[in-house]
């Protein structure tokens, strides 16, 4: 049986929770590795468990994001799903996952079964905000169906598809790169990439996304920048449609930097760089921002070592953020 090696990786997502707290990062990527074994030490299980939660509107996204993959695969096969069978499944998987995390299944096997922050950490949520979110769910994939995009996908050539949700991966400065396009395709010569959001726009965030779409992109399938065209839809705005986002060589030259200056971060808190064996717990700081401690799927873990925060009231200031 092949042995699984916690390989050094970066990605936007990892980059961003690099920077909210490093204490955060450490037990994400380092704590975790191995608790999806039940046998697996105490601390090592219950942060596996903790880092595979999702708050509600990380679920929100991961939910649309799903069934809108989905649907694409299947217009892609020659079958169109028509938006009541999309809005249906998507009731289903949320109903389905709710139950599922109300009932702790999560803590038998996190992969599995969605387990939610608010189930987790017993936040007082009213079933109407639980209902909102359902709401704005469907509002998202209604809006994705009723989009010019999607009357041009349904009649657009499949073959020229390139990607539905892939995860894929490519080297810069001796790392892996991770990323995930929502989709892609080639149109008139060119290559289309496409993010779908479901909620706040981040532009700081967007832009270096979307850099490292675009390197990829270059590498992947051999094209030069000027051939790359890149897209956010948010799916959750008033008249959504794809918004162009600039792909320019000052773009790839500012991610590339960000990228770099990332890594470098990170791998100065390992030990080994080789091996991606960490410097103990007490090399990586914890945030300054205490507020944020207050949704972190580690508070668990993370008020034993940490002597600024104490135990908030589970429904402290949770509606502030909705």
């Amino acid at each position: 049986m092949t042995t699984l090696e916690n390989v050094f990786s970066w990605s936007k997502s990892r980059d961003e929770e690099f920077r909210e707290c490093q204490r955060k990062y450490f037990y994400d990527r380092y704590v975790s590795w191995g608790g999806w074994d039940v046998n697996a030490p105490k601390e090592t299980r219950l942060a596996y468990v903790l880092k595979n939660l999702k708050n509600r509107w990380a679920w929100k996204g991961e939910t649309v994001h799903h069934v809108i993959e989905d649907v694409l695969k299947s217009l892609r096969a020659g079958r169109p799903v028509p938006f009541e069978t999309a809005l249906a499944r998507l009731t289903e998987v949320m109903r389905r996952d709710y139950r599922s995390s109300k009932t702790k299944k999560y803590l038998d096997d996190p992969k599995k079964n969605i387990g939610l922050f608010e189930h987790e950490y017993e936040k007082s949520v009213s079933d109407t905000v639980w209902k909102k979110i359902h709401d704005e769910s469907a509002a998202c994939l209604k809006n994705f169906y009723g989009s010019g995009l999607y009357r041009e996908l349904l009649e657009d050539d499949k073959s020229s598809w390139l990607m539905i949700e892939d995860l894929e991966e490519y080297n810069f400065d001796g790392a892996k790169i991770f990323v995930k396009l929502d989709f892609a395709r080639r149109k008139n010569g060119l290559i289309e990439i496409y993010d779908w959001k479901t909620g706040k726009d981040d532009g700081a965030a967007a832009s270096v996304q979307i850099g490292a779409y675009a390197v990829y992109a270059m590498q992947k399938w051999n094209v030069p920048l000027e051939e790359i065209r890149a897209y956010l839809f948010n799916l959750s705005a008033e008249s959504p449609m794809p918004n162009p986002q600039p792909v320019s060589k000052e773009l790839i030259d500012s991610t590339r930097k960000v990228m770099a200056k990332s890594i470098e971060g990170m791998k100065q808190l390992l030990e080994d760089p080789e091996k991606n064996i960490p410097l103990p717990r007490e090399n990586f700081k914890f945030t300054e921002n205490t507020r944020l401690c207050d949704f972190c799927n580690f508070y668990k873990i993370c008020e034993k070592y940490n002597p600024v925060i104490a135990r908030r009231s589970p429904t402290a200031t949770d509606e502030a953020i909705s």
